[in-house]
């Protein structure tokens, strides 16, 4: 085995990534094909074999695998292909020009999760020029449609080719590294739960008439009751995963913060600490239900008071939030009985994923190997991820993009500017390749 020039690895990381990033993908309509003809393009330059499965008509997945002797069960690699829509008024170039520039790779997919996909996938074919032999098979599977739900991706696998894809572990996305969120050490948050995505429509109705006569119209009440919404906040809970979480991230504190970050369940600091945990977007989410509103719709014209109106709500619970209870308090928290509320079932709650297993040992050992100073942690991640599908089938997801990003990076998710240092695809690429080794050699 040739030694490994990392640094060449990351540029070919990169460019590899900004080609990937010119394929639009944005669903809807998805359009992953061409993704799936670009990945083997990849995969049959290192003679890797790989089969395509069809979900719809320009909608498919792909999977390769390199051969183990099955003596241990197999470990998957997995990321999205599709990617969410991009304003291009708000970014400084058009979110498909896969720009390289700055030492950056920008484009629409870069960290969501086109990056991800690129440090696998490099990994991949290098564990293939390896010349090791593996106890496990690895598998690397890329799907589509996550961003709407994994009706044609992942769940479409799971249900019809799971015989194909059964496996041990799976890589996902739903945690990353962060650094300057909480202290100046880098924290690697490990997704091994997530929560339940739930959309919720409210409906107003009643009399229109003229705009300009003040009335109580529909849309007034529709206005009055999200105000009263999003003045309100459910209750923080602690989970076992979210406990474990605040115990290592104490470590980046000094006393007495890292006493009251690591206490922060019980009843005599609870409040304290939750609210000022909530100044943290990304953690505060971690902590309770939220409600995000999405779209409202009413009205055809500016002279007219509408006879009805709609929102819509993207509902995030925790895994042992009951679905009744808390349309109970969102009903509460309107303050108005008129709104009417209906809402899809919550996907089946799944056991999280083992903290204690052999993957996340050996990823926990080869992070600490190459960022010292960092912080390894379980998380139950806000958002939600095709992992929920192989959790369901018995299997060990675990989510992290290997990274380190700032909070502006992480302001860029879904957002303009999407964008991933080449030091993080050769980082990244390094942390999967050296855990696939120690974990299948």
């Amino acid at each position: 085995m040739s030694e490994i020039v990392w640094t060449d690895v990351g540029n070919d990381a990169a460019r590899l990534l900004s080609r990937y990033i010119q394929i639009d993908t944005t669903n809807p309509p998805g359009n992953e094909r061409a993704a799936v003809e670009f990945l083997e393009g990849f995969l049959t330059s290192r003679s890797i074999p790989s089969a395509r499965y069809t979900s719809a008509p320009d909608r498919a997945n792909l999977l390769a695998k390199l051969e183990g002797d099955g003596s241990a069960a197999p470990v998957m690699l997995l990321h999205h292909m599709d990617v969410v829509p991009a304003n291009r008024d708000r970014w400084a170039e058009d979110p498909f020009s896969g720009s390289l520039a700055d030492g950056h790779v920008l484009g629409r997919g870069a960290i969501d999760d086109k990056g991800l996909g690129v440090m696998q996938l490099i990994a991949f074919g290098l564990l293939r020029d390896s010349g090791v032999a593996f106890k496990r098979d690895i598998l690397l599977l890329a799907v589509s449609d996550e961003e709407s739900g994994g009706k044609l991706g992942s769940q479409w696998m799971v249900e019809n080719h799971w015989p194909d894809i059964q496996c041990e572990y799976v890589w996902d996305e739903g945690g990353t590294g962060t650094i300057g969120i909480m202290g100046n050490r880098p924290v690697f948050a490990v997704s091994v739960a997530e929560k339940k995505g739930m959309n919720v429509r409210l409906t107003t109705q009643g009399t229109g008439g003229h705009g300009s006569f003040v009335s109580t119209s529909p849309l007034n009440r529709m206005v009055t009751a999200l105000n009263r919404l999003q003045s309100s906040r459910m209750p923080a809970q602690f989970g076992d995963v979210t406990k474990k979480f605040l115990r290592e991230v104490s470590r980046t504190q000094s006393f007495p913060s890292s006493w009251l970050v690591r206490n922060a369940y019980k009843p005599v600091v609870r409040t304290l600490v939750a609210n000022k945990l909530a100044a943290i977007p990304a953690i505060d989410a971690m902590l309770r239900d939220t409600v995000t509103l999405t779209s409202v719709q009413s009205g055809a014209g500016t002279n007219v008071a509408p006879d009805s109106a709609i929102a819509s709500l993207d509902v995030r619970l925790l895994p042992s939030t009951d679905k009744t209870d808390f349309l109970r308090r969102l009903k509460s928290a309107l303050g108005d009985d008129s709104v009417i509320i209906e809402s899809a079932d919550p996907p089946p709650i799944v056991d999280s994923s083992a903290t204690d297993s052999e993957f996340f040992r050996a990823l926990n050992r080869v992070i600490v190997q190459r960022a010292p100073d960092s912080i390894v942690t379980p998380i139950q991640t806000p958002v939600g991820t095709d992992s929920r599908f192989f959790r369901s089938k018995g299997a060990h997801a675990y989510g992290l993009l290997p990274a380190i990003l700032t909070q502006a990076d992480l302001d860029t998710i879904h957002g303009a500017n999407e964008r991933i240092s080449v030091t993080n695809l050769e980082f990244g690429t390094r942390i999967i390749y050296e855990t696939l080794l120690e974990l299948c050699a």
